[in-house]
């Protein structure tokens, strides 16, 4: 009795002396150098607080530099949580809930997944841990404030943004290719002018694309960002106005979304053409006897156009904003968002829409009896879905459908095939059960009629 009592105490004073798996997490949002200091700050700060703890074991500090937190796709906070799910952490400090991330979204999921995991985070400014009864609601709160003001400062700067297109200023040009940025102007790179030079005369001469992206990489010139040509690079500058020095302003622009995405300007907003904005490399009338060849290219093309799933690119989710994608399942093909699949930064909870479905109200919507993949390229714009069970088909003239519909019960999913084959799957696995039952009943046989199983 009493040995047992001395092993008792001794496993409790081993589990006592365990020490406390600690890491940190960092982020700024730019890469200027204040911000990068502030980083270096950052990380200094929470390797000399872990350490000189003594029931503490150091981890390490992860961070994340020009990344906003409104995003979840990060680096250094993603491998944060793979380590916290394979039980690499027990307590995480940071220095705010901004930092930690911007969308409340995010920040709840990320904190009820490592509570499950019994995974601590202790933000310093707001004085929280995650773990305790009002962590959760304090979050919550607070992460909501977080979000609106990254909101607000992104709509003041998108506000500076549309106030400087509306001056004919030039803004995000860093990685123009025949151009450098000194003090806020472009000015020529006299290398890549003369590449870009070059492509031009080669176009001009009869070669292809894939042709001039080949002798580059063959001459082993690389693109602005480093890296090897694609005939798509090479297209791309075929489209590029400002290599004649006037600009088109605000070709793209970013959503309102609270993860937003750039998208291009398809006459949401306004754009601005200025002339002479800087220096040229190419003249006008070599750019659009450039733009003349590609068009009178374009026609001779052997490649067809791309018509498997008329419906790709064409459906919207009415709540993210995400583009729909295909997904198959062994009893039904649906087209489903792409944030609910798990491709974009955000989660979305949209409810998918049966192939077969779509099929139907784009034919009811032009009045035919059955789908037509051609008249519903050249009469439809989009498919926007903004609820379950309901689409708006959006016409190219403007015009718009509702339809909503009922889904169909589990045992009408059902078709006369689908059954057919589920029969004989089953009555296979029962002939192999029965044959396989048969077979041990005769070897038993066997074993007790052979006399040798006796010696």
């Amino acid at each position: 009795m009493e040995m047992r009592t001395v092993q008792e105490v001794n496993k409790q004073k081993r589990i006592s002396l365990q020490k406390l798996k600690v890491a940190a997490y960092a982020r700024v949002s730019t890469g200027k150098d204040a911000m990068l200091h502030s980083l270096s700050a950052q990380v200094s700060h929470y390797s000399k607080l872990i350490q000189n703890r003594m029931d503490w074991e150091y981890v390490g500090v992860y961070s994340d530099e020009g990344i906003s937190g409104t995003s979840e796709s990060r680096a250094g906070f993603q491998n944060l949580l793979k380590d916290a799910r394979d039980g690499k952490i027990d307590l995480v400090l940071t220095k705010s809930i901004s930092r930690f991330a911007r969308n409340t979204v995010i920040l709840l999921e990320v904190i009820r997944e490592l509570k499950q995991l019994g995974v601590a985070v202790y933000f310093e400014r707001e004085k929280i841990n995650s773990l305790s009864g009002d962590g959760e609601l304090l979050l919550t709160l607070l992460a909501s404030f977080a979000q609106e003001e990254s909101l607000s400062a992104r709509l003041n700067k998108k506000w500076s943004i549309q106030k400087q297109f509306e001056r004919g200023e030039l803004v995000g040009l860093s990685h123009l290719y025949g151009y450098e940025i000194k003090n806020g102007e472009l000015i020529i790179n006299s290398q890549e002018a003369e590449v870009l030079r070059m492509i031009y005369a080669e176009y001009l001469s009869g070669s292809s694309a894939k042709e001039i992206a080949t002798k580059l990489n063959q001459l082993g010139i690389k693109r602005k960002r480093g890296g090897q040509w694609k005939p798509h690079d090479i297209s791309m500058l075929f489209l590029n106005e400002k290599h004649t020095g006037d600009s088109l302003l605000q070709k793209t622009y970013k959503d309102e979304a609270v993860c937003s995405r750039l998208r291009r300007n398809r006459g949401e907003k306004n754009q601005y053409f200025v002339e002479g904005t800087h220096e040229a490399i190419i003249d006008h009338e070599t750019y659009e006897a450039v733009r003349a060849e590609v068009k009178r290219r374009r026609p001779h093309q052997t490649t067809p156009p791309y018509v498997k799933y008329p419906f790709r690119k064409k459906i919207r989710c009415g709540q993210c904003g995400a583009p729909f994608n295909r997904k198959k399942t062994k009893t039904e093909t649906f087209w489903r968002c792409a944030a609910n699949l798990g491709m974009r930064d955000h989660r979305c909870d949209m409810k998918g829409v049966p192939e077969r479905v779509l099929e139907g109200l784009v034919a009811e919507a032009l009045n035919m009896e059955q789908f037509d993949a051609s008249a519903f390229s050249e009469q439809i714009k989009e498919i926007i879905v903004p609820e379950a069970n309901r689409v708006t088909i959006v016409f190219r003239n403007g015009k718009e459908k509702h339809f909503t519909w009922q889904d169909r019960s589990r045992s009408e999913s059902w078709t006369p095939e689908m059954r057919a084959r589920v029969s004989q799957q089953n009555y296979n696995r029962r002939k192999k059960d029965h044959d396989s039952t048969s077979q041990k009943s005769n070897c038993h046989q066997s074993e007790k009629r052979n006399p040798i199983n006796d010696r």
